[in-house]
């Protein structure tokens, strides 16, 4: 009998998954992580997943915060790492977007939250010029500014999301 070659390939949204939630395996939480130096925006757009912007180390599955849309449209996914709590504050400037947050089913311990937005969110709309962002949760305060480097990034995202 012939052996079978099991499929290494995961589904779009196991993928997403999985990066979102693999940044908990290191038992850290996000604002002892978001500060230490390799962490960085990086955008993807592989098809059949759609355009998502990541905050993270790179190359890897450790992932503080990741906004995901449907290609051209404006609604934006957020979802948090190492986090707890029933609203996610966005802060760029002086804009503040208040969204309220649900519990990501996950296996894994340390807290995932998920809320929906539009890339017109005014926080947003800060970060996508200025390329400053806080994730404020519960008393936790998380810098998640792009450097230059990055802000070509986070610019690809809005676009894609952009309609």
């Amino acid at each position: 009998m012939p052996r079978r070659r099991l499929s290494t390939r995961l589904p779009p949204n196991a993928l997403l998954l999985l990066l979102t939630l693999g940044g908990l395996t290191l038992g850290a939480c996000a604002h002892d992580r978001a500060g230490q130096p390799g962490y960085g925006w990086n955008y993807m757009d592989n098809a059949g997943e759609g355009p998502k912007l990541a905050y993270g180390r790179p190359n890897s599955d450790d992932v503080v915060m990741m906004l995901a849309c449907a290609p051209h449209a404006s609604g934006v996914t957020l979802t948090t790492t190492g986090v707890a709590g029933g609203e996610i504050a966005l802060a760029s400037g002086r804009s503040v977007t208040r969204l309220r947050a649900q519990p990501a089913v996950s296996d894994m311990d340390g807290g995932v939250l998920e809320a929906r937005t539009t890339v017109d969110a005014s926080a947003l709309r800060a970060f996508r010029r200025t390329g400053d962002l806080d994730l404020l949760v519960a008393d936790a305060h998380h810098d998640l500014d792009a450097a230059s480097a990055d802000q070509r990034q986070v610019k690809a995202f809005f676009k894609a999301c952009s309609t």
